[in-house]
């Protein structure tokens, strides 16, 4: 039987997260209810990154399919070699593991087109040729900091023009912060410059994922609303002042580290500003979110 029980805990802290450049630890317990002899007892962390899609062609086979699955991270750890090899007697053996996460890892992924998934994996064979397998997730989040940057802690200015068919034009100075982090709450401060007096029915921010998904025989787009934050109440005099608030909620960072991904997401704040009587016009920003809260300077 191997095995009776098998246990493995990561210490993660009380998000269940782990970051890369970091170097995690954590323990495994193998129970043995009987004695036996082991051949081998093998431990790997395992990251795995794959893209499937298809699309129409106008020539035999009518479907092409783009498909691509690399592993990113393949780490074996070695504490079992006081019982490899060795008859072992019934009881409970308790080991210490640590490994390292390198730096430019992708973060863990999923969406309907391709995953980045990690895991560990504990493998024991006796001499009787039984086995048995133990998986245990793992959740890796990709560790952006960019405050050491002064030019990402300021907040930036963007201008959205308008011109009128008949006469007038509109300009909207929108001012907000280029990086920020989950859970951060993000201002914009919005300066209308609206000579025609146009009507304003709203003015909207979303905060969209955008994601590239490049394998060797081709790449497909696609994108995601994160959230949005919305104003309806306008003067529509010729000069107004406003703000507007984002309470960004927990969501995967951008891959500003991560080399030569399968999956590389980055965000826009996607800016639009719906008439009552013109066509919208909207914005898109870039925007990076990190893991490590941005110190935002106050200006």
């Amino acid at each position: 039987m191997v095995w009776k029980n098998c246990n493995i805990v990561i210490n993660s802290g009380d998000s269940g997260i782990l970051y890369t450049g970091d170097v995690v630890t954590g323990s495994v317990t193998l129970e043995f209810k009987k004695v036996q002899k082991i051949k081998y007892v093998e431990l790997r962390v395992i990251g795995i990154s794959k893209a499937r899609w298809s699309r129409i062609t106008p020539t035999v086979p009518y479907l092409k399919i783009y498909e691509e699955k690399r592993k990113v991270l393949d780490t074996r750890i070695n504490v079992f070699s006081e019982i490899n090899g060795k008859k072992i007697r019934p009881g409970i053996n308790n080991y210490q593991i640590h490994f390292n996460l390198p730096s430019d890892l992708p973060s863990s992924f999923r969406s309907s087109i391709a995953t980045v998934s990690y895991y560990i994996k504990i493998m024991c064979k006796a001499k009787c040729c039984q086995s048995k397998t133990k998986i245990v997730p793992l959740i890796v989040m990709n560790r952006v900091d960019l405050n050491h940057l002064d030019e990402n802690k300021v907040a930036m200015m963007y201008d959205m023009n308008k011109t009128f068919a008949t006469s007038g034009t509109l300009t909207i100075y929108f001012k907000t912060y280029r990086c920020f982090a989950p859970r951060q709450s993000l201002p914009f401060g919005i300066d209308i410059s609206n000579d025609k007096k146009a009507k304003i029915s709203k003015i909207v921010v979303t905060l969209v994922q955008k994601l590239e998904y490049t394998v060797t025989a081709g790449y497909a787009n696609d994108e995601k609303k994160i959230c949005k934050t919305e104003r309806t109440d306008f003067c529509n005099e010729t000069k107004e002042y406003c703000r507007m608030f984002m309470d960004v909620p927990q969501t995967v960072p951008s891959s500003v580290n991560v080399t030569n991904p399968i999956i590389k997401i980055s965000y826009v704040l996607r800016v639009e500003v719906i008439f009552k009587f013109h066509l919208t016009i909207y914005e898109d920003i870039p925007v990076t979110i990190t893991t490590v809260p941005v110190q935002h300077l106050v200006t």
